[in-house]
């Protein structure tokens, strides 16, 4: 079996590579699977800007068809806009939770959903989807994260905890998204 590169995965605001559940993601995916997974370092991540993050995956990703987009927090709308921009077919795409419309907390990220996503664009681009989010999401609440699943036509997996699935919760670990990753090798 042949190491795939072409796995992303695009962090959120106030993120790093190196937070998270995203190195231990990346050393379990290496070590069972043999993928690789390139952790995308996203500009001024405390002050995100739309163009400037959108210029980041443009020049670290390789569009070709088959990728797989990773997408936490920011980073899945982040990723879909840049997908909506490509003209590539048969991408993966695991969005923890995600949102595509307004944060009422976050008021400093509604430029990232100003304009609504083109859905009729992106999903003939789509070759498997999963959006997962938790209850206890005190960030994103998953309401938000449930209705991208719905306007995607993804199916949602909802944990009954985790919160925003980050660091400062205790989430250094995130075995769903390495058992959907896995899922999608299979298929």
């Amino acid at each position: 079996m042949t190491t795939d590169q072409n796995n992303y995965l695009i962090h959120g605001y106030s993120a790093t590579p190196t937070a998270n559940w995203f190195p231990w993601l990346k050393t379990q995916l290496n070590i069972h699977l043999n993928q690789e997974l390139n952790i995308l370092t996203m500009p001024d991540t405390n002050h995100p800007n739309l163009e400037a993050w959108l210029g980041a995956c443009e020049r670290d990703i390789d569009s070709s068809d088959g990728i797989t987009l990773i997408g936490h927090s920011l980073g899945c709308i982040t990723a879909l806009r840049f997908l909506e921009k490509q003209t590539i077919k048969n991408v993966n795409l695991i969005l923890v939770s995600g949102f595509d419309d307004k944060i009422e907390t976050l008021p400093e990220l509604d430029e990232f959903t100003q304009q609504p996503l083109n859905i009729q664009w992106l999903l003939p681009k789509i070759n498997q989807i999963t959006v997962i989010s938790a209850r206890d999401d005190d960030i994103v609440p998953y309401r938000h994260t449930e209705k991208l699943a719905r306007d995607l036509d993804a199916p949602f997996i909802l944990m009954p905890h985790g919160q925003h699935f980050i660091d400062r919760d205790g989430t250094t670990k995130l075995p769903v998204v390495y058992d959907v990753f896995a899922t999608f090798q299979k298929n």
